[in-house]
């Protein structure tokens, strides 16, 4: 797909799945954890070709869903390699500052806004104020006056209305592929939590797994024959999220 195409059909996507969470991030604001978390949920929801739709959200599970059988409670988990996703970790608190500078300059309007980071955004502890105003910079021009200006962080800024400010990033490299042992370790560590979501919404549990979020901590599908292995499992349904490439896997 030509690049233009690409991103126009970046912010289509984004646009029909805002519709589907927008009212649930103003619950969130702030939560970066629950943002993505809700993001994920809404591109399931894309997916899953059911006439499906968020009843509310919750914890332990993470949502209440609307479906055919009625309610319905959803577990969510991201797969990554631990040891990777602690390097990342690094630049995301930059962006969390970049946040709060814009959300104390008065002259940015409300936005939220999806980015990539570029595989050369790595710097020392001695240049972080300087990264922070570089990339700070870099949004307010994006912002303000819909200049891209050229840089060594981030690319591709795409913006939605927001009643306040955040930015959401992804990494542009893929991380180690996925085995059907990861997904099994990942599957029982939820299990050991079953019971307890059971009991707290009273609904047959349905867990969404997710990889593939173009960052280097998370896995990738190499091969989706992989997927096809039997899986003995107390949950109704499980589904595995293809974050980037935007698929979806019924495992169970």
């Amino acid at each position: 797909m030509e690049h233009n195409k690409l991103i126009d059909w970046m912010n289509e996507s984004e646009k029909k799945l805002f519709a589907i969470i927008g009212k649930y991030l103003d619950e969130v604001k702030g939560n970066n954890k629950k943002t993505t978390e809700i993001c994920h949920i809404g591109k399931f929801i894309m997916l899953l070709n059911e006439s499906v739709s968020i009843f509310r959200l919750s914890e332990s599970p993470d949502c209440l869903l609307n479906t055919n059988q009625g309610i319905i409670g959803l577990e969510h988990q991201i797969i990554v390699n631990k040891s990777l996703r602690e390097q990342e970790g690094c630049f995301e608190t930059i962006i969390r500052s970049v946040e709060q500078n814009l959300l104390a300059d008065s002259s940015i309007p409300n936005f939220f806004a999806n980015c990539d980071s570029l595989p050369t955004a790595n710097y020392s502890l001695s240049e972080k104020s300087e990264v922070i105003k570089t990339v700070t910079n870099v949004f307010k021009e994006y912002i303000i006056y819909d200049r891209n200006i050229p840089n060594p962080y981030v690319e591709n800024i795409r913006l939605q209305k927001y009643s306040s400010k955040g930015i959401s990033i992804r990494s542009n490299s893929f991380g180690p592929p996925l085995s059907p042992s990861i997904i099994k370790q990942a599957i029982l560590k939820k299990e050991e939590k079953l019971e307890q979501y059971i009991r707290n919404c009273n609904s047959p549990i349905w867990l969404l797994l997710v990889t593939g979020n173009l960052k280097n901590s998370s896995y990738y599908i190499k091969d989706t024959q992989l997927l096809s292995f039997f899986i003995h499992s107390k949950f109704d349904r499980i589904y595995l999220l293809e974050d980037f490439k935007g698929k979806l896997y019924r495992l169970k």
